[in-house]
């Protein structure tokens, strides 16, 4: 037996340690995707930012008239209040590495970049033929300067024809993977033909050879080799790089991802060393169990003829003698749990459900039934329970719901569930009455007149006041037990349990000004005076037609 275990152990060490792997592997390869696809996000944000930037920079009529009447002067002056302007607008925009105005032909006109710098960036003629071509003349690419990188944005200069070109740059380099790399825990580097050119500081001076061609896309996550490290890592092309020069490189450390790995393995082979020392001091004594556990289950017998249900025979072997202590085990919690049943039935349904339950015959499915539904739900109380320790919190919803199930039940309904922080009530069901919709609207006031004394009750404690949302609405619903044939509830199904709980949520609208909302369906079957309010009719989310829906007042502040 001690083989057949050590055995198992190990085949089962080795598919865990396979899985693992294989795990890792497929969680940081979504994480790394997830994260770029967050950087190419990023990346089109910005190229639409430096866009907007660019028009309205070409639509700026002083700029306009201002390159107008400076563009053919040769005066040093003209020239260097032009480039003045350029520079003012670059410092607006914050984002822009520079600004520079050329013609048709890639000639540059004005530029913010010093005048040696200047020289050695050129815009592709290709660029200016490409923003022609599209519908809002813009285009976008990625230039090289000093082994930096720069997304460059260009727009035409709205005069009467696009004969001077706008062109913003964006930087990227080390200042904006180290921004990305704190908020992703990725290491980050650009490409340029297939060499790093800005990068975390991890990666800075590495040689990172991916298997595939220079600017394009890897084919999966690969394993790299970065500085006698090993790390996990893919590429993408660079969005708006048409020319496939510039690639995105994400990795993570591999020693960094898998040591909770390591660490479940090692946890492993210490729990499998103790399992089989354990195996081998239980085997000795499990055969000398041979004539205990008839004893046992004698004494178990005279204890259950007692009626002392609470009876719990040891289970020595596993043998046939085993399956009888282990049967006679389950039947006395089964008998136990039988008599808890009886007395716990009243406490978790409501005593007109357990009546109906246990005078009538349990079955599957129900019958029609004319009903008025409440749906009532606390307004913030998830964002206050971040806040609170989870014993405060369910004292804090035990109370609310003893104020609204008191509410519910004064006015003769039934709580049929709780969920989370709401309560679903039935009225007409199961006891049929004929003022179901009457009841409903009083148990809703009185929810809030409890509410206010609660809330008293908080102040004093220091905890922020609750505030109730309650929809009302009357129809027709199926009301029965549902459920499969070994586990089912009474509980009630229909549209209308469906539109109170799109009510409720519409007194989240200021301008309905209301705490609890009903129906027409529940004006209608009204038969006392109540003080409604016409908020018009409405669109109830899921429903095709719009309904028209009234506010129960006064409003309880």
């Amino acid at each position: 037996m001690l083989l057949l275990l050590a055995s198992t152990q190990a085949v089962t060490f080795v598919f865990v340690s396979v899985a693992e792997r294989k795990y890792a592997r497929q969680r940081v390869n979504t994480e790394i995707e997830e994260a770029t696809r967050v950087f190419i996000q990023f990346v089109t944000q910005t190229v639409k930012q430096l866009a907007l930037s660019v028009r309205l920079l070409s639509s700026d009529y002083a700029f306009s008239s201002t390159f107008a009447q400076l563009r053919n002067s040769n005066d040093p002056v003209a020239r260097a209040t032009l480039e003045s302007a350029l520079q003012n607008y670059r410092d607006r925009i914050g984002i822009a590495s520079f600004i520079r105005l050329v013609s048709s032909e890639g000639e540059t006109i004005a530029d913010t970049l010093p005048a040696e710098k200047s020289a050695r960036l050129v815009i592709d003629e290709q660029l200016i033929l490409r923003a022609e071509e599209t519908p809002g003349f813009q285009a976008a690419q990625i230039e090289s300067l000093d082994d930096a990188l720069h997304l460059v944005v260009i727009h035409p200069l709205l005069m009467t024809e696009p004969s001077v070109w706008i062109a913003v740059g964006f930087p990227l380099d080390a200042a904006l993977v180290a921004e990305f790399r704190r908020l992703s825990d990725f290491e980050i580097a650009f490409l340029y033909h297939g060499k790093v050119v800005a990068s975390t500081p991890t990666l800075d001076h590495a040689k990172l050879t991916f298997s595939n061609a220079r600017g394009n896309p890897s084919s999966g996550l690969q394993t790299l080799d970065v500085k006698g490290r090993p790390f996990l890592g893919l590429t993408v092309p660079f969005p708006e790089d048409v020319d496939g020069k510039t690639s995105i490189a994400m990795l993570t450390s591999l020693d960094r991802e898998m040591t909770p790995f390591w660490q479940l393995e090692r946890r492993l082979i210490l729990l499998n060393a103790i399992a089989l020392l354990i195996s081998g001091i239980a085997g000795v004594f499990v055969a000398r169990g041979v004539t205990q556990p008839v004893i046992s289950l004698s004494a178990g017998v005279r204890k259950i003829m007692k009626g002392d249900y609470r009876v719990s025979v040891p289970v020595r072997t596993r043998d046939e003698l085993g399956d009888l202590a282990s049967a006679f085990n389950r039947m006395a919690t089964g008998l136990e749990e039988r008599d808890k049943v009886r007395d716990l039935l009243g406490k978790s349904v409501s005593p007109e459900v357990a009546r109906e339950l246990m005078n009538s015959r349990i079955e599957l499915g129900g019958e029609i039934r004319n009903v008025t539904i409440l749906f009532s739900d606390l307004r913030g109380f998830t964002a206050h329970s971040e806040t609170q320790s989870p014993h405060s919190l369910v004292e804090q919803l035990n109370a609310y719901f003893t104020e609204v199930t008191g509410a519910v039940e004064s006015a003769g309904g039934i709580v049929d569930k709780y969920i989370g922080d709401a309560v679903m009530a039935v009225f007409g069901a199961p006891v049929e009455v004929d003022d179901h919709a009457d009841r409903a609207l009083r148990a809703a006031q009185e929810v809030l007149r409890a509410e206010e004394a609660l809330n008293r009750r908080r102040s004093n404690l220091g905890l922020p006041p609750l505030r109730t949302g309650i929809g009302i609405s009357t129809g027709d619903v199926v009301a029965g037990n549902v459920g499969s044939a070994s586990r089912y509830n009474y509980t009630v199904i229909g549209n209308e349990v469906n539109l109170a709980s799109r009510l409720e949520s519409l007194t989240k609208n200021p301008g309905f000004q209301a705490r609890i909302i009903c129906s027409d369906s529940t004006r209608l079957a009204l038969k006392e005076a109540h003080t409604l309010r016409d908020l018009g009719e409405t669109e109830i989310r899921g429903k095709k037609e719009v309904l028209r829906i009234w506010a129960v007042d006064p409003v309880v502040e």
